[in-house]
């Protein structure tokens, strides 16, 4: 599952920090031992296209009307997911702290956080700031 996501949110070379993103991923699953356990992230708050992409077998494209919204949407959930003592405006704050919370592998776990961004850059006519911190926030989680 793990080559096919990467081939996925490689699709499209979205600049370096993009690039480095989804390599840091890969790596993190690959040292799991690319396991699929049935928990994933948290489905509170989870833009409703994740929920539509997961029941057509992680295929197609999902339905984007706002991107605006969307991105608001990703970003209550991203700040809802990380752990308490993170909790904040996107970039958040980078400190050591219990990463349990978020150490979900497998189709279901990490992986809807990147095909979110994959999709909210797809949806804009350029490279957005708030894109751009976001993916930051993602790599360095």
């Amino acid at each position: 599952w793990a080559w096919k996501a990467r081939a996925l949110l490689e699709e499209k070379n979205f600049g370096p920090e993009w690039m480095e993103m989804v390599e840091v991923w890969f790596q993190c699953k690959e040292k799991k031992g690319f396991v699929s356990p049935t928990k994933g992230v948290a489905a509170k708050l989870r833009p409703v296209q994740v929920g539509a992409w997961v029941q057509r077998a992680r295929t197609g494209k999902p339905d984007i009307k706002d991107v605006e919204e969307f991105a608001a949407s990703w970003t209550k959930w991203w700040q809802e997911i990380n752990p308490p003592w993170r909790k904040g405006i996107v970039p958040m704050p980078c400190t050591d702290g219990c990463w349990s919370s978020m150490d979900l592998p497998g189709p279901n776990g990490f992986l809807n956080v990147l095909i979110c961004l994959k999709w909210w850059r797809e949806r804009l006519q350029e490279e957005s700031e708030g894109w751009k911190e976001a993916v930051g926030d993602v790599k360095w989680v």
